[in-house]
């Protein structure tokens, strides 16, 4: 059984690492909302501010600047296809890039990306869960979906962004008591509030004084009953939190080698006897005799991964194998930046340094209105008189002249107007505010050309997109972190592909053109498609992202680019322009276009054609 202690201080030393970022990260998302008029500021400085009467204004310059990122990753949308690294894994390879199409309908994984991108922006990390349920016509169905960055916890000891590299990773959720139940039904059974599962469904073990190890250097020692409480449970909502932990671990194993052709047996053994026998079984197929294999074993060190789910003192699912062949995390990272410094690394977005050019822009207005609405209208007190208050505030908010009635005094009795010297300081802070603008620009990237201002009435519009181009150098990094993203998620998607797909299913999925072919193509094809299913270690391949030059706004581009060379007298390429430019007569104004051309060719031939010879042709 699963050692609870063990689980908890391996999660709780997950949850210690993490929390830095988790602060920052909710932070950055109130920064890039707004937090319906309050996401910027903190707590104690919206109750002084409200306590004097004094407006906590939000000019929000981060929402576009993230937008504007996000908006450019959505115009250089990439198309995948698989191609083949050997000659033979052609047919493959086009298979695989039907699937992935096919995976891709209504550009819904590309949605997919888009998001997790946008978390990468905002906080600094994204995550893509891809998982293998029952599908419509009960086989299996690929999910690819985004899973939030704040129900992701990395391995504390993660040095790089590859987590095929990590020991662990684990998801946390809150999940109702009934949705729970229906999940893990027999562990599970007796729980009908939060607060039971604190307590073993067996008895032998609970959260109440559990001892914790030295695993990890940073267990909080005041990590116990209470603070777990707290976390595990929501009993006013009635919610668990459900924790799936992934672990990493190097086992050795036993496999088979040709020693010709270097190629390593797909499955492993567990010991060196049961090797030897898989070698004698092989043997004594009928085709070894035919054409006899050299086979031998070696032992290598492999990485295992499994799962283990739990909650509270109940552990739902007992440490298990990663179900999937692929043996990789289901959850892949896209990071917007990975740093390392050595003993820790840090993980941030685009939002995170915009923090403070936001706080100075908001404080700096707050204060500038205050002085403009405090500042007096003309109005003054006579001297030597008692007032009010709310006389003194209307004299000096409403511009009144405050007397007592019945005030008999001298002209020199009453005071000058209220003294306005302290507004010189509004253009101070204005000069402020638009520094932090300026400041903002610098530190994200998002100069006036990629916002789609020009910085000249001047200036053409080649050098517009040659700025705009340059701008986006600052996001090279962030598109190279996102395209490893994709890249993985469809190798993984493959590979559960060939895990879990049917025949019958991959016919499905060519629909009509597998239909339209003779009954040989159709013989080939299912040739293919087994090929496919059942030769995977033999088959290699890799992902191919295009750079985004199918997307609507790219052709937009080229098409403006070819038209500006049509205009310049390069008129063959128009039909070029009129393809690039999806105009919706296109068929017909390249036809008239053709038509023209040949009625050109056609004359220019008459013309050259050289007259007759000694009368030859001419009436005598």
């Amino acid at each position: 059984m699963s050692d609870l202690s063990y689980l908890h201080e391996v999660f709780q030393a997950m949850q210690s690492s993490n929390r830095t970022f988790m602060q920052s990260a909710r932070e950055s998302m109130y920064f890039y909302t707004g937090g319906y008029g309050t996401g910027q500021w903190d707590n104690a400085d919206i109750s002084k501010l409200r306590a004097e009467g004094r407006p906590p204004l939000q000019l929000n310059i981060i929402l576009p600047k993230v937008n504007l990122v996000t908006g450019i990753e959505r115009q250089g949308r990439t198309s995948y296809r698989a191609r083949p690294v050997e000659m033979n894994d052609d047919n493959e390879a086009k298979l695989i890039t039907s699937l992935l199409y096919h995976l891709d309908k209504s550009q819904s994984l590309h949605n997919v990306f888009s998001r997790v991108f946008k978390d990468g922006v905002i906080t600094g990390r994204g995550w893509v869960d891809i998982s293998v349920e029952p599908g419509e016509y009960f086989d299996s169905k690929i999910h690819i979906r985004r899973e939030s960055w704040a129900n992701v916890l990395m391995d504390p000891e993660a040095t790089t962004p590859d987590c095929s590299q990590w020991g662990r990773l684990a998801r946390t959720k809150l999940l109702s008591i009934s949705k729970a139940k229906d999940m893990f039904p027999d562990a599970l059974r007796d729980v009908k509030n939060a607060e039971d599962i604190q307590e073993s469904l067996i008895g032998k073990e609970s959260l109440t004084g559990m001892q914790l190890g030295d695993k990890y250097k940073n267990v909080d020692p005041n990590y116990g009953f209470k603070s777990m409480e707290a976390y595990n449970m929501d009993s006013h909502r009635k919610k668990i939190r459900i924790i799936e932990l992934w672990e990493r671990e190097y086992e050795k194993e036993f496999y088979l080698v040709n020693p010709q052709t270097g190629r390593f047996s797909q499955e492993g053994f567990k010991t060196k006897r049961k090797a030897n026998e898989a070698i004698r079984s092989i043997m004594e197929r009928p085709e070894m005799e035919v054409a006899p294999v050299e086979l031998n074993v070696v032992s290598k060190s492999v990485p295992k991964t499994y799962v283990t789910v739990f909650a509270g003192a109940r552990v739902l699912q007992e440490k298990t194998p990663n179900p999937y062949r692929h043996n990789q995390f289901p959850l892949i990272p896209f990071f917007y930046t990975f740093e390392d410094y050595g003993d820790n690394v840090e993980t941030f977005g685009l939002v995170e340094n915009l923090k403070d050019p936001q706080r100075e822009k908001n404080k700096r207005r707050s204060q500038a209105l205050d002085i403009i609405n405090r500042s007096p209208k003309g109005g003054g007190i006579f001297t030597g008189n008692k007032v009010t208050a709310d006389q003194m505030n209307r004299a000096s908010a409403n511009g009144e002249w405050i007397g007592i009635p019945g005030y008999k005094g001298r002209i020199s009795d009453f005071m000058s107007q209220w003294s306005n010297q302290h507004t010189a300081l509004v253009p101070t802070i204005a000069s402020f505010e638009q520094r932090s603008d300026f400041d903002a620009k610098e530190i994200s990237g998002a100069t006036d050309p990629m916002m789609g201002r020009a910085t000249s009435s001047t200036e053409s519009g080649l050098a517009v997109q040659t700025r705009i181009r340059q701008g986006m150098n600052t996001l090279m990094e962030q598109m190279e972190n996102l395209d490893t993203c994709k890249k993985n998620t469809l190798e993984m998607a493959v590979s559960n592909m060939q895990q879990y797909y049917s025949v019958d299913k991959i016919q499905r999925i060519i629909g009509a053109e597998f239909d339209k072919v003779e009954p040989e193509e159709q013989a080939e094809v299912n040739q293919i498609i087994s090929k496919f299913l059942d030769n995977f270690s033999t088959m290699e391949f890799d992902v191919v992202l295009d750079q985004g030059q199918n997307t609507p706004t790219m052709r937009a581009l080229m098409a403006n680019q070819v038209g500006e060379l049509v205009r310049n007298g390069y008129a063959s390429l128009f039909p070029l322009f009129v393809e690039l430019s999806d105009m919706e007569a296109s068929d017909e104004i390249l036809e008239k276009f053709e038509q023209e051309r040949q009625a050109q060719v056609q004359s220019q031939q008459q013309q050259q054609k050289p007259p007759p010879q000694g009368g030859e042709g001419v009436m005598q």
